[in-house]
């Protein structure tokens, strides 16, 4: 796998929140279908993830993803308030699979990506690599009570039960069956979302509240020829002063 990059691309900035630009970009690669048979070629390889993410993932050097991971350093630091040195990528290619009946209480949520050293910034780079829309785009957010939230999401680092019961005493929604989150809810107010589409990849910072937008978990598959496959490139970079 080599992916190669639309030299044609239309790069969209979307103003998210007054501190959060997402940023869209159709038709990215030349090749995508070389990286959907790349993820179906190691099916038997993808690892269930026991904590947020609500399926499974393989992780992918960086080799194969230079001219992605070129792009971002040069054009998306331009968008973005990060230095083009001193950058890190680490990438996996995603399968989101889970029954909301699977789910613990924080996979019921939108989140932020931890940040992977001090003094640093976290962004993502999401490629679309399914066909069917159905399956999903992606939902920003914005916290009602971000306090709590870190205050529980700390608490579940070593139990994903715990908090459960402080969750169902306070909020509806932890009495009802689990589901995707989507529109807004007690925990948090959609801002925005994105479609998914085939080729698509948006942008945006690991610190803006976000989730897969599922309205259809029963479409989901383990196969990544058929179910909601991504590229996920998490970028740790140095902040601009």
């Amino acid at each position: 796998m080599n992916l190669r990059l639309n030299p044609q691309l239309e790069i969209q900035a979307v103003q998210v929140t007054d501190d959060h630009l997402c940023v869209m970009i159709d038709d990215f690669l030349l090749n995508p279908h070389d990286a959907v048979e790349f993820a179906a070629a190691q099916a038997g390889s993808f690892e269930q993830q026991e904590r947020a993410y609500p399926g499974l993932v393989l992780p992918v050097s960086n080799e194969p993803l230079a001219a992605v991971n070129r792009f971002i350093q040069m054009e998306m630091s331009r968008l973005f308030s990060f230095c083009r040195s001193g950058i890190e990528f680490y990438s996996q290619f995603s399968l989101t699979t889970l029954r909301p009946e699977q789910f613990t209480w924080i996979q019921r949520l939108c989140h932020t990506d931890p940040r992977l050293a001090p003094g640093r910034v976290n962004y993502a780079a999401l490629l679309y690599l399914f066909e069917d829309p159905d399956l999903g785009g992606t939902g920003f957010y914005r916290w009602k009570d971000s306090g709590f939230w870190q205050e529980m999401t700390a608490l579940q680092r070593d139990d994903p039960t715990a908090g459960m019961d402080v969750l169902q005493e306070r909020f509806q929604m932890f009495r009802e069956p689990a589901r995707y989150m989507t529109e807004s809810n007690e925990a948090a107010e959609l801002l925005d979302h994105v479609p998914a589409k085939f080729n698509r990849l948006i942008f945006y910072s690991g610190e803006l509240p976000h989730s897969a937008y599922i309205e259809h978990p029963e479409l989901l598959s383990s196969e990544p020829r058929h179910g909601r496959l991504t590229l996920n490139c998490f970028v740790s970079a140095i902040p601009k002063r």
